[in-house]
């Protein structure tokens, strides 16, 4: 199956009355994991790579961007189930269009940190590039804080500029501030209402940065305000570096014997540490797919 438009995706999420889960990856095992996920429940869902995984100092990899994104690419397209392939929070417009040439259906810029009209001047920019590439775009609006930041509604997302915002870039979807945090507590305080007031005016599926912390238990109320899509990237990485901690701690490198190097790294038998840490990122991305679509209109 070809890669799927986000918009797309989106469009059915609320139609259907769910949400689609973004599940970032950081190398191939766990992209493999992400997708095989999605084909062991049969829902669509969003995969792809976070800008961080391409920076290096000051600068970005270009080679490994393009490297990443053909590898991505090919494993979605021999995939039989709706998957959209982004790149997620990148400010630089070049790196947006290289990913699009190299393979990604759809990106995400976030210029929340300038001036609302460099934000939405920037942004239409990379739409006009992604129309090229029959691409989609996520903006974002509003400053999203990180675990240990404070909170502070000044940085939310305004619902009349947002209607501004949406109206002269032409994105697909909307990563909003309304009390989500990245990398959050379960205790994150969300304003639905002031959630609900965003989608109202400005018409487009709304994102949810954070999903990691959010509340599973507020999930159905977030779809009913118009969150359509999940972002969830810190505890796919923690259960997978738990899983390697775990495996590792219970091996004997002191041994001559280097087979188990090979075991550990290479093998699918019971010392395959890394094939079980990838099977329980699967396994978390399964739950969360289910968490999402549980109010799905059948």
């Amino acid at each position: 199956m070809a890669l799927v438009p986000l918009r797309e995706i989106l469009e059915k999420a609320e139609k259907g009355n769910y949400a689609v889960g973004y599940f970032e990856s950081w190398d191939y095992g766990s992209l493999e994991a992400t997708v095989m996920a999605a084909e062991e429940v049969n829902f669509p869902i969003i995969a792809g790579f976070g800008a961080r995984t391409f920076s290096r100092r000051d600068e970005w990899d270009e080679r490994k961007l393009i490297c990443f994104a053909r590898m991505g690419k090919e494993l979605i397209e021999r995939s039989p189930v709706s998957i959209s392939f982004i790149l997620n929070e990148s400010s630089n417009p070049l790196m947006l269009k290289r990913a699009m040439e190299a393979g990604f259906n759809c990106v995400m810029f976030d210029g929340s940190h300038l001036p609302l009209e460099e934000n939405v001047k920037l942004t239409r920019e990379v739409v006009e590039e992604a129309k090229k590439w029959k691409a989609d775009v996520e903006g974002q609006l509003g400053n999203i804080p990180s675990l240990g930041e404070p909170v502070q509604k000044s940085d939310f997302t305004s619902p009349e500029e947002a209607k501004i915002f949406v109206a002269k870039t032409g994105i697909s979807a909307l990563a909003v501030s309304v009390g989500n945090i990245h990398m959050s507590s379960p205790k994150t305080g969300v304003d639905f209402e002031l959630a609900e007031k965003i989608k109202k005016l400005s018409r487009v599926p709304l994102v949810m940065h954070g999903g990691t912390g959010f509340p599973d238990e507020l999930v159905v109320e977030a779809v009913k305000r118009g969150f359509y899509k999940f972002n969830l990237g810190s505890i796919l990485k923690k259960v997978f570096l738990q899983e390697i901690k775990n495996g590792l701690n219970k091996e004997n490198f002191e041994k001559d014997d280097l087979q188990i190097v090979h075991d550990i790294i290479d093998s699918g038998g019971e010392k395959g540490i890394f094939q079980k840490a990838y099977s329980r990122v699967k396994e978390v991305v399964k739950e969360k797919v289910k968490l999402y679509s549980l109010n799905k209109v059948k």
